[in-house]
């Protein structure tokens, strides 16, 4: 343990989404049948950030000498920024947008609150490093920033979805796999 406390993250995350119906966290699928390429949405450009937070309620009395403090409410969200994208991580990131492809030619339509799909997608992070090991997010959730894909000479184009937790089954929000670095580097 005395080794973990003087491992430094670097680097960035790859973004993983497939469409999820399961409900608690023994439906995860395996990591090798998650983390295929298929899966990737896109390459990040800046990484991404994994946010959890919580609210809390104080009751206090009048005088101040009692007080107790209770969580209300929490939340977690991961976003990113894409500088890869196409019309495929476009319809998992857009409940109301759909992809199809013909002649060679991928086609995205977006919109129309009756063109919702109501799907749940399981959302992974995954963090490489040979040093402190590995890391997986995962979560299951919707995109609720929708998107904006601003096009400047001379800049890249990086589109940046935040994803809203969902609850679990048991209500856990996140799930953190972390791999010891002895065993990441072998």
């Amino acid at each position: 343990m005395k080794k973990e406390i003087n491992r430094i993250a670097l680097g960035s995350v790859s973004i993983y989404m497939v469409a999820f119906t399961g409900s608690a966290i023994a439906d995860i699928p395996e990591d090798a049948t998650l983390e295929t390429d298929a899966n990737l949405i896109g390459r990040t450009k800046d990484g991404g950030t994994i946010t959890y937070s919580s609210t809390y309620y104080t009751a206090k009395s009048d005088d101040g000498k009692a007080q107790r403090t209770d969580l209300t409410d929490e939340s977690a969200t991961i976003s990113f920024g894409l500088i890869t994208w196409n019309g495929d991580a476009i319809a998992k990131l857009v409940e109301t947008a759909s992809a199809t492809t013909a002649t060679g030619k991928r086609r995205t339509l977006i919109g129309g609150i009756e063109n919702k799909n109501d799907t749940t997608y399981l959302i992974r992070a995954v963090h490489k490093d040979k040093v402190k090991g590995d890391v997986r997010y995962t979560m299951i959730g919707k995109n609720v920033q929708g998107f904006a894909a601003a096009y400047k000479p001379g800049q890249e184009s990086v589109i940046t979805p935040s994803i809203q937790a969902e609850p679990f089954s048991d209500g856990r929000l996140l799930v953190i796999d972390e791999a010891d670095a002895e065993e990441a580097s072998v």
